[in-house]
């Protein structure tokens, strides 16, 4: 009754037209913003690292979380061990038991974020399909139960739900999901999951689609990039007509949608849609190299349909093509060397969403700052791509500074600095008063959330467990400073439990224990083991 009474009366918010005013704004965020993220979070102390099953029972879960132990002789990763449980731990309490704004439990992002949004609950599900499948599958469940129509919302909150969209990964991140197990049948995945992502995916054709095929966003905000140079300036007192421009970001997610749904019809025996998905897919990504990439500087831009210039701010929307497969091979390798670049997007913490040598480039939000859920896109770009060592690296590299940041800080946060592994020089939106006002200065912490993705990254690119509808592989990928290192991960749902042993030539020694017992295999690099049929698969 209270749900509904709600959801009769939410303000519908839009940032470019002005239907709240910045007073009506404040009034209605103004209890969950300043209340709830800047005083009560200022006197919180440390997450727990440790959850007792009444404590998780709460929630519905019945199983403890990964684990991971480490065997160093130098114990220089003891920072791995504690922060990947307390990922899992912020994880927890950022679930949301059913309430007055979903029926179906869902994630916010952190405490500061009162509300269900849609590529953050995209990210955080594949956080919760190690530890808990059906939490996974809720947390994508709930944004697409709180569809407007066909649109899936930008954010739906107690009192305000938003007149956009976000940026379109629902499809792929529910297409990961089924890759691991589902508990849906066919017909439940088809009507509760493919039929209303097909139904979103057609709305955002009919309403976000140019005449030459590419694809814009409404306003800056629906790209979840807020502050970026692309379209606006830092303390967002401008921002740019995005509905002129070709956006490559938006157009790579299309393609990657149009991927998920081909596999969903697949699976849900659907041929004719596979064809048309794929077809779509193919004529997006001919587009996109037609009017999107730079043969000069061998980069995607945003394209102003308006001037037929590019809007040349090199961010890491345009590495983001790759993800979904656009780019050829000669392509890839050009946009490869600005990965490896350090003075484009190799950083201490790698992948800054926005290039070192921008003349943009700035501390602040999306100006710089390095943020896990685009990170982590671009290396599932280069995974697919076959760049296996620099997958290796970056995954590495991009743990460590998360790890070392909550070992110096007892954090976890929204963005982090690409140099160092502290806010000291971090802005969130400088200049911008109302911003600091309900939410600060600086990063919001507890952001667990898509922040918790590096455990995804040490599960899957590091230890190498991988998931092809169930059927279990795995292929280790350390980089050479993990060398003489063992790591164990126990994942208590799946009843698995798997140790890794780097050796110093680089290959690898593992050992399963599973249900059907204790195997042993040893693996080079490139060499995978297949769980169902108990043997070595080579890649070559």
């Amino acid at each position: 009754m209270i749900r509904e009474i709600l959801k009769s009366i939410r303000m519908r918010t839009s940032h470019v037209s002005r239907i709240a005013t910045r007073y009506q704004r404040l009034v209605l965020y103004g209890l969950d913003l300043v209340l709830w993220s800047r005083l009560l979070s200022s006197r919180r102390g440390p997450i727990p690292l440790e959850l007792p099953h009444s404590l998780l029972k709460i929630k519905t879960i019945h199983c403890d979380p990964p684990a991971l132990f480490v065997a160093d002789v130098n114990s220089d990763l003891s920072h791995w061990e504690e922060g990947f449980r307390a990922v899992y731990s912020n994880v927890f309490l950022n679930l949301q038991t059913p309430d007055v704004i979903s029926e179906i439990r869902y994630a916010h992002p952190a405490p500061s974020f009162k509300g269900v949004y849609l590529w953050d609950s995209a990210f955080t599900a594949q956080v919760w399909k190690h530890w808990d499948s059906e939490v996974a599958y809720d947390v994508n469940r709930a944004v697409i139960n709180l569809r407007d129509g066909d649109r899936l919302q930008h954010v739906v909150s107690s009192f305000s739900q938003s007149a956009y969209t976000q940026p379109p990964v629902m499809a792929w991140s529910c297409m990961e999901l089924l890759d691991w197990q589902s508990h849906l049948t066919k017909t439940e995945f088809r009507e509760n999951i493919y039929q209303p992502l097909k139904d979103y995916h057609h709305w955002l054709y009919n309403h976000r689609q140019h005449e030459n095929g590419l694809f814009f966003w409404a306003h800056p905000y629906e790209s979840g990039i807020d502050n970026s140079p692309r379209f606006s300036t830092r303390d967002e007192s401008k921002f740019a007509d995005t509905t002129h421009l070709a956006s490559p970001d938006l157009c790579s997610y299309i393609v990657l949608q149009n991927e998920s749904l081909a596999k969903m019809a697949e699976y849900i025996g659907q041929q004719d849609a596979v064809h048309e998905h794929l077809q779509k897919a193919s004529q997006l990504s001919e587009r996109m190299n037609e009017f999107l990439w730079d043969e000069t500087d061998k980069f995607y831009y945003d394209l102003n349909l308006k001037s037929g210039e590019f809007v040349r701010s090199q961010t890491i929307a345009g590495l983001l093509p790759m993800w979904a497969g656009v780019p050829d091979q000669s392509q890839a390798e050009a946009l490869r060397q600005l990965v490896l670049n350090p003075e484009c997007f190799n950083t201490r913490i790698p992948l800054p969403t926005v290039s070192r040598e921008d003349p943009d480039f700035a501390k602040d939000m999306w100006r710089g700052p390095v943020w896990i859920n685009t990170a982590y896109a671009v290396i599932l770009a280069m995974e697919r791509y076959g760049y296996r060592e620099e997958v290796a690296e970056l995954s590495y590299r991009l743990c460590e500074g998360v790890y070392r940041t909550f070992q110096n800080l007892r954090r976890f946060y929204e963005f982090y600095d690409p140099e160092r592994f502290d806010l000291e020089e971090l802005n969130r939106k400088k200049g911008n008063r109302f911003k600091h006002l309900t939410l600060g200065s600086k990063p919001v912490k507890e952001f667990v959330g898509w922040t918790g993705l590096i455990n995804p990254l040490v599960i899957e690119q590091l230890i190498g467990l991988k998931s092809d509808h169930g059927q279990l592989l795995l292929s280790p990928n350390f980089p050479a400073i993990m060398r003489g290192k063992g790591f164990s991960l126990r994942l208590p749902e799946r009843k698995l439990c798997i140790y890794v042993e780097v050796l110093i030539n680089g290959d690898y020694q593992c050992q399963i224990y599973d249900q059907d017992g204790l195997f042993n295999c040893d693996l080079k690099s490139g060499e995978s083991y297949d769980f169902q049929n108990r043997r070595i698969i080579s890649d070559e």
